[in-house]
Order: C-alpha cells, then structure tokens, then sequence
C-alpha cells in the first residue's frame, strides 16, 4: 500500500544541479527498492576514491558527508524497524514514512553538491605534469658538446680505427654524411683539427 501512495504522491520539489538529476533519480530509484545500504556503500567508496587522489583535506566538506552518511544511517534503521498499522496508526506513520523519505532525498541533493564541491576542488588543483618540462626543454634547446674520437666511435656503434679510416679516407663533407646516417639521432660530426675534437654539424 506504501509503494502505491508514494507512487501517486508529487515528490518533493529539490535543487539538484543539472548534471545530477539523472544520478539523484537513480539514487531514490535504488532506495525505493530497498537497496540503501549499497547506494551508500558505492558513495562511501567514490567519497575514498576522490579523497586518495588529492593531497589536499577538506575538513568541513568531509565532516558534512560523514553527517548526511549518518543520517542516512540512522533514516533507513528506523524505516526497515517500522511497519504500518492498521487504522490511524497506519495513516500517522504513512505519513511519517513519506515525510522522511523526502528528508532522505534532500539529504542525498546535499549528497551531491559536496561531491561536485570535491570535484571542483580537485580540478582547481595545480597539476605538476611533464608540460612544464618539455615547454622549459622546448624553449631552451639542449647543446650537444663536441666528441672525442673514442666518444664518437661508442655513439656511431662503431670502433675507433673505423672512425679514423672513414675521416681520413674521404673528403669532410662525405665524413659529416657518413656519420649521419650512422648516428641514430641523424646528426653529423666533423673533426676540428684544432681542437681535436669531433663537433656536430647542424
């Protein structure tokens, strides 16, 4: 008979934020089937889940969760220890019935906007992610430094005498080439007799 009244009787007119109209339906859907306890179990993990992933505490947001959760705690003890009765005692406690039913769903649209509130709280968080680096890295392009001939030869993949040989057997230009395609970076050395260093040619 209960399932029937609360059926026909208009629900009880709620702020909910607009993206949260279709998870507060659910929500009282899911308790109307008896299955509170779950519906707080699943928000209960979700509250965990957003909490783990931020480093900051929100003492008072966490505090009114814990007070809806007690709430809600204590609303549905007293709704599975009470049946209604035959005659006015039936009609009372209808009445009493529904009228924490729209408590509870009131409860649950304050629910929601501590969690938005969380939410927001984590999206306005400063995110240290490798942007900043590459941008850093981006502007300020490494400079590759000069080689040794035993240096050179470990990064062409080759070994000394080889990297003599090509140098002395063939023009600069046709070296700079051939140490091109050896390097994997695609860059071209050429010997500085001064320095006596192998310099990369950009």
């Amino acid at each position: 008979m209960s399932d029937t009244c609360d059926e026909n009787k208009p629900s009880a007119m709620v702020r909910v934020p607009t993206p949260l109209i279709p998870a507060v339906r659910e929500l009282s859907r899911l308790h109307r089937q008896g299955r509170t306890s779950e519906v707080l179990q699943g928000l209960d993990e979700l509250i965990l889940a957003l909490d783990s992933s931020s480093d900051c505490t929100y003492n008072a947001t966490s505090q009114t969760i814990g007070a809806i959760c007690s709430r809600l705690d204590s609303l549905e003890s007293q709704l599975l220890g009470e049946e209604p009765r035959n005659g006015t005692d039936s009609t009372k406690r209808l009445a009493d019935l529904e009228q924490k039913i729209e408590g509870m769903t009131t409860r649950m649209a304050q629910f929601a906007e501590a969690i938005i509130l969380l939410q927001n709280n984590l999206n306005n968080q400063p995110r240290r992610n490798k942007s900043y680096n590459n941008s850093y890295y981006q502007g300020q392009p490494v400079k590759i430094q000069p080689l040794t001939e035993e240096n050179l030869a470990k990064r062409l993949g080759v070994n000394v005498e080889t990297v003599r040989k090509e140098r002395s057997s063939q023009p600069p230009p046709l070296f700079v080439g051939w140490s091109k395609r050896k390097d994997s970076s695609g860059i071209g050395w050429e010997f500085n007799a001064h320095t006596g260093l192998y310099h990369p040619v950009t």
